[in-house]
């Protein structure tokens, strides 16, 4: 029975209960077999009944699996005054309402998957930035890679990184719409961009924008720019624009301080090579070229010698200021301790150099120390011993001095070294910082005050003309 249709059925069963009856009075002979013929007539009424029956019923059934289907439009056609219309009706609205129902669905599937598509696009937008960040140290093509991919990827009229300078944002890199390049360097103030209320500030010429996303770029607390989007119509910008702009101007904010770290480490290096080649030059100066010019000294002597016996002590003296040379000059490299302050005090390594000076030329050498030295670093005990020997060496080559002075003093918070001789004097100004190096006058008094003022001393120099010099380097206890 379940494989049959309904209009069967009903065939089926109402020609059943109307056939029956006659059948059963045929075989109990209540009435003659030839009236077997009424059973063809019952046959057709209970056909006609089943099929006018069945018919909106089947358009029902069948109209349900339509619409079971997919086939929201599907409309049972019944006839009219159908018993089974108030059905249909019924059926045919809730269509309508799925059918609305399906398409409100399908269009929050398709504004989503918009969505979607455009937030990938926004993230891969802003992973390409990122990359840029971690590439690029130079602040000037970051900015304009930047406004690009913007302006590019998401249709924007106008894309502006901004920097600031105190109380004004200078633009930096703008790209608009339709526009090759932008005029750059136009000043604003930071609270007329910043503010987020009145008018778009103008930003590309030709372009009247009527909406305006402006985001800060911030380092902690400190505002170092802005990056501003702009749109000619109004109310056009969402959160997912405020995200990204955010996003970026917080990658761009990263990279701009990286860029000034980057710059700033840059100078210290050159800083720290011009002081290093400085350095050296000062050691030379004090080692090297001294001690040639002690040589020298010493075999003109020699050659000038009468007696042999001086003339080999003065050999034997250029022999010896030769390896001290060769050796100050290696310890210079390795930027070691001078070789007179191994193993010796401050005091101990003047007085050697005291007792060479007087032994080397014809003066008078003398050390006084006065009071107990406070602690010294080695770097300030090895400029205090440089500084005695240029200056005892100013006083035997340039002097025509006959006696030097020098002096050990303990102050306060410092150490005081005074060298004096009786010479021809000279007048300081000709010998300020500015003219040191090739061709500035050498590195002898300017020299001596560059190291007194790395360690945060100072140096004095008493002199004129025909009244002897007088150099007072005064160094901190206890600084590095």
């Amino acid at each position: 029975m379940d494989a049959l249709s309904l209009r069967t059925r009903l065939f089926l069963i109402w020609a059943a209960m109307g056939g029956s009856p006659v059948l059963l009075m045929v075989l109990s002979g209540l009435i003659p077999w030839r009236l077997l013929w009424v059973l063809a007539p019952v046959a057709a009424v209970a056909y006609g009944a089943a099929a006018a029956v069945a018919r909106p019923a089947e358009e029902l059934l069948e109209t349900a699996a339509r619409l079971r289907a997919g086939e929201l439009q599907a409309h049972a056609l019944l006839p009219p005054n159908s018993a089974l219309g108030p059905v249909a009706e019924a059926m045919h609205a809730l269509a309508g309402d799925l059918a609305a129902l399906s398409g409100r669905f399908e269009d929050r599937v398709r504004e989503r998957t918009e969505a979607l598509t455009r937030k990938a696009v926004q993230l891969r937008a802003v992973g390409q930035v990122g990359q840029q960040v971690a590439a690029v140290l130079e602040p000037e093509p970051l900015l304009h890679f930047v406004v690009r991919v913007m302006r590019g990827t998401f249709g924007y009229d106008v894309v502006a990184a901004l920097r600031r300078q105190g109380d004004h944002l200078i633009l930096a890199a703008c790209a608009a719409r339709n526009q090759e390049e932008v005029p750059l360097g136009r000043v604003y103030p930071v609270s007329g961009v910043l503010a987020g209320d009145g008018a778009p500030a103008p930003l590309a010429p030709g372009l009247a924008a009527a909406a305006q996303l402006a985001v800060p770029m911030r380092l902690g607390d400190r505002v170092v720019g802005a990056l501003v989007v702009q749109s000619i119509r109004p109310g056009v910008f969402d959160s997912e624009d405020l995200f990204t702009v955010q996003t970026i101007a917080g990658q761009v904010a990263v990279a701009l301080e990286t860029a000034r770290l980057f710059e700033a480490e840059r100078g210290l290096r050159d800083l720290a090579i011009a002081e290093e080649r400085n350095r050296m030059a000062r050691e030379i100066h004090d080692t090297l070229a001294q001690g040639f010019m002690g040589i020298i000294m010493h075999l003109r002597a020699m050659q000038g010698a009468a007696d042999p016996a001086a003339a080999g002590l003065h050999r034997d003296e250029a022999e010896t200021l030769a390896r001290e040379s060769l050796q100050e000059a290696r310890r210079s490299v390795w930027n070691l301790q001078p070789h007179r302050l191994e193993g010796k005090s401050l005091a101990e390594a003047l007085a050697a150099e005291v007792a060479a000076v007087e032994r080397r030329a014809a003066l008078s050498a003398e050390l006084t120390a006065q009071g107990d030295l406070p602690p010294l670093t080695p770097a300030a005990e090895a400029a205090l011993l440089r500084i005695a020997q240029e200056a005892l060496h100013n006083a035997m080559k340039y002097a025509r001095a006959s006696r030097v002075l020098v002096r050990l003093t303990a102050e306060a918070n410092s150490v005081a070294l005074a060298v004096e001789d009786d010479g021809i004097g000279f007048d300081p100004s000709a010998f300020g910082p500015e003219r040191t190096g090739a061709g500035g006058g050498g590195f002898g008094l300017p020299g001596m005050a560059a190291r007194a003022h790395a360690l945060g001393g100072t140096l004095a120099v008493e002199s004129a003309p025909g009244a002897g010099c007088r150099i007072i380097a005064r160094i901190p206890a206890g600084r590095n």
